[in-house]
C-alpha cells in the first residue's frame, strides 16, 4: 500500500512538472445563457413546421490551455422551451447535453484582450412533450439521445491573471428527436456571458 502511495505521488509530481514545463494551465469556466432554440417538426404526408421559444440556460466547462489552444468537456442545460404547434397543441422540449470543445485564442498585442473561436461536437439527450387533448387525443411524449455540433467565436477580458470575463456567441445544432414517420430537428442560437478560472 506504501509502494502505491508513493509511485501515485511520483507520477503526480512528475505529471504537474511536466504540465509545468509544457505550460498546460487547466481551467474551469461556468457559463449563464440566452439561447434562441428552434425545433422543426417534419412529419411525411403533413410537411414541416416550427416552434421555438427564447430561454435561459447555463453550464460548466473543465478543460486545459495550451498557449493559444484550449480544449474542454462542457455540460449544459437550457430551460424547457414551449411553444404552441400550429396554434392549437401545446409543445414543450428539454435539452441538455455535453460538448467536447477546441478554441483558438487569436493573439492581439494587448494581453488582456483575447478573441477567440471554436468548434465542438456534443452529445445531447432530448424530451419533447405534445398536449392533444384540445384535439381530442392524450399527451404524447417523445424521448431521443442524439450527436450533434457546434461553432462559434467570442472575446475574453483578462481581469487578473487567473480569471477571464467571456462574452460569446454559437450556433448550435442539438441534434433530433426521432419517430416512425417524423421528427423533430433541434437548432440553438445561444449567447453567454462567464467566468474563467485558470489553474
Amino acid at each position: 500500500m506504501k509502494k502505491t502511495l508513493l509511485l501515485a505521488g511520483v507520477a503526480g509530481t512528475m505529471f504537474a512538472f511536466n504540465a509545468n514545463a509544457m505550460n498546460v494551465r487547466p481551467y474551469v469556466e461556468g457559463k449563464i445563457s440566452q439561447s434562441w432554440l428552434k425545433a422543426e417538426y417534419k412529419e411525411d404526408g403533413f410537411g414541416k413546421e416550427n416552434f421555438k421559444d427564447n430561454v435561459f440556460g447555463g453550464s460548466i466547462e473543465f478543460g486545459a490551455k495550451l498557449d493559444q489552444f484550449r480544449a474542454g468537456l462542457e455540460g449544459y442545460l437550457n430551460d424547457d422551451m414551449k411553444d404552441n404547434l400550429l396554434n392549437v397543441v401545446p409543445v414543450e422540449a428539454k435539452t441538455k447535453g455535453l460538448f467536447l470543445n477546441a478554441y483558438y485564442d487569436i493573439p492581439l498585442s494587448t494581453k488582456h484582450v483575447k478573441p477567440y473561436v471554436g468548434v465542438g461536437v456534443g452529445y445531447s439527450w432530448l424530451k419533447e412533450t405534445a398536449d392533444m387533448t384540445g384535439l381530442g387525443f392524450g399527451e404524447a411524449t417523445g424521448k431521443d439521445k442524439d450527436l450533434g455540433w457546434q461553432l462559434g467565436f467570442g472575446i475574453a477580458y483578462e481581469l487578473n491573471n487567473n480569471v477571464d470575463l467571456t462574452l460569446g456567441y454559437r450556433y448550435e445544432d442539438l441534434g433530433k428527436i426521432k419517430y416512425s414517420d417524423n421528427q423533430t430537428d433541434f437548432t440553438n442560437h445561444k449567447v453567454s456571458l462567464g467566468l474563467r478560472y485558470n489553474f
